[in-house]
C-alpha cells in the first residue's frame, strides 16, 4: 500500500490511497465528501475583487489586490508558499472595471528556455487549462478562464481553482524535466497510458480513496482526453468534421 499526496499546502490535502495500482474513484464517493468551503451553491454575481476574494481566503491562498501599470484591477495570490499566480477580472460591464464576469488565471514561469515540446505537449494533455511560451521564449504560463455570465457557483469557482493550483504545480515540475525531452514523437499515445494503467488496475480489484474527491474525481479525468479521443474517432457514431485540403 502506497500513500501519494497531490496536493499542496494552498488547500485541504486530497491524498490517494492506492492498493495494488492506480484506480478512479467513483461518482458516489465524491458525493459523501464535504464541500472545500462554506455555501458552495451560493452564487457569485462577478469575479470583482471583493467576490473572490472571499473564496480564495477560505482556500486558505494568501493574496493582495493589485493594479497593472495602464490601470486594471487584479489579484496576485500565492498557494501554500510555493505557487504565484494571478487572478485578471475580465469582461466587465460596469464602470471602473467592474461587475466583471470573466476572469483570467494565469501562473508565469521564468528562468531557462522551456522546451517548445513540452509546453505543447502539456496544454494538449491538460484540456482544463492553457500553457504556452512568451515572445522570445521569455518565459512560460499556465491560464485558465472563467465565466460567470449568469453567476456562478461559490464552489465552482473554488473547484476550478484547486484544480487550476494543482496542474500548474504539475506544470512547473514538467518544466523542470522537460530539457531532455528530444521528441514529442508518440506523445498521445504516452498520454493516455496512465488512464490506461489505471483503469486496468481498478479492473483486477484495486481501490482508491480520494479525500475532498469532487476535486480529485476532476484531477483524476484530467488524464484521460488522449485516450477519449482514440475512443471517440473509432466509434461510428461520434460526431465527426471532415477535413478537405484546398490545393491551387
Amino acid at each position: 500500500m502506497a500513500s501519494v499526496k497531490i496536493w499542496g499546502d494552498a488547500a485541504k490535502s486530497i491524498i490517494l490511497t492506492i492498493t495494488g495500482g492506480a484506480a478512479l474513484a467513483t461518482s458516489a464517493m465524491a458525493q459523501q465528501q464535504s464541500a472545500p468551503i462554506v455555501n458552495p451553491r451560493g452564487m457569485l454575481a462577478n469575479f470583482d475583487v471583493a467576490t473572490i476574494g472571499p473564496v480564495l481566503t477560505e482556500l486558505g491562498i494568501v493574496w493582495q489586490q493589485r493594479q497593472t501599470p495602464d490601470g486594471q484591477t487584479y489579484i496576485a495570490a500565492n498557494a501554500g508558499g510555493s505557487l504565484s499566480f494571478n487572478l485578471v477580472p475580465t469582461a466587465c460591464l460596469g464602470p471602473n472595471n467592474s461587475n466583471c464576469v470573466g476572469v483570467n488565471t494565469l501562473a508565469l514561469y521564468s528562468g531557462g528556455r522551456a522546451n517548445p515540446q513540452t509546453v505543447s505537449a502539456f496544454s494538449q494533455r491538460y484540456v482544463f487549462i492553457s500553457a504556452g511560451i512568451l515572445p522570445g521564449n521569455a518565459g512560460t504560463y499556465v491560464s485558465r478562464y472563467d465565466i460567470a455570465d449568469y453567476g456562478i457557483p461559490r464552489g465552482n469557482l473554488a473547484s476550478s481553482l484547486q484544480s487550476f493550483v494543482f496542474l500548474a504545480e504539475r506544470f512547473a515540475e514538467e518544466l523542470k524535466t522537460g530539457t531532455v525531452t528530444v521528441s514529442a514523437d508518440g506523445y498521445a499515445d504516452d498520454f493516455s497510458a496512465r488512464a490506461l494503467n489505471a483503469k486496468s488496475a481498478e479492473g483486477v480489484g484495486a481501490t482508491a480513496q480520494i479525500i475532498q474527491s469532487v476535486p480529485g474525481l476532476h484531477q483524476a479525468k484530467f488524464e484521460t482526453t488522449g485516450e477519449l479521443a482514440k475512443t471517440l474517432i473509432a466509434s461510428e457514431g461520434a460526431a465527426m468534421n471532415k477535413i478537405s485540403n484546398v490545393r491551387k
